[in-house]
């Protein structure tokens, strides 16, 4: 049908496993024009779970697909100057030119964050593969507007921070 999953049997240890899958998936998103990637950890216990699994998710699986197609996930963090506790958290830089790339509000998951380390912006921006060269500029004139701002961008991911459902499951066993 429209759907397929790519699995695997890494049983191994975790961090092994977790390198495994984030290999997988970044393969997949290198090949595939969009990808519903399912976090580290889904189990099922056959082929036919599996197929059983796809086929209760077949509407809210094709949907995020859909939505994904030829678009990839980017990152984006700094780290804000400190406030005073009962400030609100405000952003010191302009965000315009990476708003562009994901216009939608449905697009983007942004917003100041209290940490242990102080006060931290973190976005997440769903964008058209052929927009990362341009959201990779817009983070360069970021830094170059201010310098002093610790910055980090990554991506391009495959959408997890746009995946905002829960597999349906079929079988007792499976663990998803």
């Amino acid at each position: 049908g429209p759907v397929a999953a790519i699995v695997g049997n890494p049983r191994n240890e975790s961090a092994r496993a977790a390198l495994w899958h984030d290999r997988v998936v970044g393969r997949a998103v290198e090949v595939c024009s969009s990808v519903v990637p399912f976090r580290l950890g889904v189990e099922l216990q056959s082929e036919t779970e599996l197929q059983e699994v796809l086929h209760a998710n077949l509407q809210v699986l094709s949907d995020h697909l859909a939505r994904f197609q030829g678009r990839v996930e980017m990152g984006l963090k700094a780290k804000l100057a400190v406030q005073a506790a009962d400030e609100p958290l405000r952003l010191p830089f302009g965000l315009e030119r990476v708003h562009a790339l994901a216009p939608r509000n449905e697009d983007r998951r942004e917003g100041p964050r209290r940490a242990s380390a102080g006060q931290v912006f973190e976005g997440c921006y769903l964008i058209s593969r052929q927009a990362v060269d341009a959201y990779w500029s817009a983070v360069e004139e970021i830094r170059r507007v201010l310098p002093e701002l610790p910055l980090l961008g990554s991506g391009p991911w495959a959408a997890y921070s746009f995946c905002d459902f829960a597999l349906r499951t079929v079988l007792t066993g499976t663990r998803a």
